[in-house]
């Protein structure tokens, strides 16, 4: 437990320091702010996962990778769910269809949940930063919301 707290006091102090010009700077890099205060509540990444890191699903790795890092006072209100599902959708409208990475600690149950909750399934288990590493996968046409189109001039409902 003890050193989930000095992770999570990591986590405070480097989106302190860091702040929002540095962490926005980059494409496919979304800040998650307060509705109400616009205090920085945490970061969203959809990114390439560099091949020379472990945990791929194709043969040259380089898939899509979603990453979030909140603060510890934002977990539990949906907001990393909210903020994966917007920009997973807004993707799913430009990029084609190609499997979407989530790792993550073992250990680390809520983005394990949430990682689930967003329809990602558990593919294998590795070890990195000292820590097993779960691997897990979809696909981001699911994500794709279906446009609805207007009937065609003199067409008639049914």
């Amino acid at each position: 437990m003890g050193r989930g707290r000095t992770a999570w006091r990591a986590v405070e102090q480097y989106l302190d320091a860091a702040g929002i010009a540095n962490l926005a700077n980059k494409p496919g890099t979304f800040v998650i702010a307060d509705k109400t205060t616009d205090r920085l509540i945490g970061t969203l990444v959809l990114d390439r996962r560099s091949p020379d890191l472990p945990g791929h699903v194709t043969e040259d790795g380089g898939e899509l990778e979603l990453t979030y890092l909140l603060r510890h006072n934002a977990w539990g209100a949906g907001l990393a769910f909210e903020a994966a599902t917007a920009a997973l959708r807004a993707a799913a409208d430009e990029l084609p269809d190609q499997p979407v990475l989530v790792v993550t600690q073992t250990a680390n149950e809520r983005s394990l949940n949430l990682a689930a909750r967003l329809g990602f399934q558990h593919i294998s288990t590795f070890e990195a930063y000292d820590a097993e590493q779960t691997l897990a996968v979809t696909n981001l046409h699911l994500f794709k919301v279906p446009s609805h189109r207007p009937p065609s001039a003199g067409a008639t409902p049914t």
